[in-house]
């Protein structure tokens, strides 16, 4: 299970260090014998990650400092891509991003769920308070309210109306 930050600036990338770094130093053991780490194995792997996540970037070495919002934001779901979780919580995954690197994330997102060949189907939770990206996203929609989960109802025939009324009370879940 890995867990994508909603505050990507302070917990979600280290803006000191490269893409590189960011992108594999939770996962080093692929990179060398025990605490050991071969620096082209890694550049090699965050290079595979920079081109499959289309990550606009000088390299592996750039800082993530100098990147744009969506490619730190895209940095950081490949670093979760890189551990092969079968579970991602993404909370608020397209909160201050370009709408270029909203499209990549939604279209990253229906690929992980959708199986394919013989990669199995990832589950992905997403918190978001912008409506239509749940809407237009997610299968099921639970809305909390007052610290309560509330069902989860089926997206199709749900307005963000509905949503609005089942968030404040209005209406009956």
């Amino acid at each position: 299970m890995g867990l994508l930050s909603e505050d990507r600036k302070s917990e979600g990338i280290a803006l000191g260090l490269s893409v590189a770094d960011n992108l594999t130093m939770t996962r080093l053991e692929p990179f060398g014998p025990g605490a050991l780490v071969w620096p082209a194995r890694q550049r090699e792997t965050a290079a595979r990650w920079i081109a499959a996540m289309d990550i606009k970037c000088a390299g592996p070495g750039q800082r993530a400092a100098e990147l744009s919002g969506g490619n730190q934001q895209k940095i950081a779901i490949a670093r979760l891509l890189h551990h092969d979780v079968d579970v991602l919580i993404l909370d608020e995954p397209t909160r201050g991003i370009d709408v270029g690197s909203k499209a990549q994330i939604y279209r990253l997102v229906d690929e992980l769920v959708a199986a394919g060949g013989t990669r199995p189907a990832k589950a992905v939770l997403m918190v978001s308070s912008y409506l239509p990206e749940l809407l237009g996203m997610c299968d099921r929609v639970a809305v909390m309210r007052r610290g309560r989960l509330q069902p989860p109802r089926a997206v199709s025939g749900l307005s963000e109306h509905d949503l609005m009324m089942q968030a404040t009370g209005a209406a009956s879940a």
